[in-house]
């Protein structure tokens, strides 16, 4: 079963358990009622039920926990990233979120390494992700022009890339 990433763990919030999530997701209110997992830093995974989700700001919420009832347990989750099944996102197989191609490799049509996707920004238009490697740093639109395929699986991207995008790192 595969699990996406939807958010991390940012903080406590009031003193009975909540928790601040800075979210990737548009909406975390559909996962009220579901049990979800924190993976933590140290590599412990928590399944917990999400008992309430408030919106605060932009992609910010509070969120209660049915096993959460004050700020010590709630501070144990602290950093931990939320995970959940694909089908409670109404994410079909054949879509994904842009956080699901973090730390993908990416490969040019040549077969060249350019680097791994440390970063992705959102415009208006399309996400652009950003590629780096020890010496380069390239920003690459999530377009079929520049993205070709996107293996899952082998957690690499074929790219097709044209003169001046990639841009030497400043020392």
């Amino acid at each position: 079963m595969e699990l996406l990433s939807v958010g991390r763990v940012s903080g406590t919030h009031h003193l009975k358990g909540a928790i601040k999530v800075t979210s990737n997701i548009d909406n975390l209110e559909i996962l009220s009622g579901n049990k979800v997992m924190i993976e933590l830093p140290s590599g412990e995974v928590k399944i917990l039920t999400i008992k309430k989700v408030s919106s605060m700001i932009d992609k910010k919420w509070i969120v209660e926990f049915e096993e959460l009832t004050n700020k010590t347990d709630a501070g144990l989750i602290q950093n931990g990233v939320i995970k959940v099944r694909r089908d409670l996102l109404g994410i079909e197989e054949d879509e994904f979120l842009a956080n699901d191609v973090m730390g993908m490799k990416v490969i040019t049509e040549d077969g060249e390494n350019i680097g791994e996707v440390v970063d992705i920004y959102e415009t208006a238009a399309h996400d652009i992700y950003v590629i780096e490697d020890e010496e380069f740093e390239t920003m690459i639109p999530d377009v079929e022009v520049f993205i070709k395929n996107i293996d899952f699986n082998k957690r690499e991207i074929l790219v097709s890339l044209i003169e001046g995008i990639r841009e030497r790192k400043k020392d």
